[in-house]
């Protein structure tokens, strides 16, 4: 019987990319669990955790599966160096670019949104995200606006 940390390690020896997607759904989830106030929020809290969790396993699908094995393809240390490396992917990595490119197209406009399925969370998810950054770009500004008030007064 194998403990559970064996498993583990042997899928990050065999398959890195899917810890990576793993990695990055999780790490989405947890940022908008803790990050998102209330007030940011306008659908149900459910809603937003699911749409961060979709948009993290998109963003760790392209990260994990595209840029790692291209990463690994044209960046692989010295094999008298470190002789242990196996052989890098080229092919696989260099045919993923042109559509994760558009992928990566997709999401930054949130065309996202617009899918039958998965359209909802998403939309609730960057919703809720853009509620966050406006409410850090007041905070922000008020900074800025206390800053410059405070140099008028020693100015004068």
């Amino acid at each position: 019987m194998t403990s559970a940390g064996g498993v583990v390690g042997r899928l990050a020896a065999a398959h890195p990319h899917i810890l990576v997607v793993g990695g990055f759904t999780v790490l989405f989830a947890l940022y908008a669990f803790f990050l998102f106030k209330p007030e940011h929020v306008e659908h149900h809290p459910t809603r937003v955790l699911i749409g961060a969790a979709i948009q993290g396993f998109i963003i760790g699908a392209l990260v994990g599966f595209v840029i790692l094995p291209f990463r690994i393809a044209f960046f692989v240390p010295d094999p008298s160096l470190v002789p242990d490396v196996p052989a890098p992917p080229k092919g696989i990595a260099s045919l993923a670019l042109l559509p994760a490119f558009l992928l990566l197209l997709v999401v930054r406009q949130g065309l996202g949104a617009r899918v039958p399925l998965i359209g909802r969370y998403l939309r609730a998810y960057r919703r809720a995200a853009i509620m966050h950054q406006i409410d850090g770009a007041k905070r922000a500004l008020g900074r800025l606006e206390a800053v410059d008030a405070r140099a008028k007064a020693e100015g004068n």
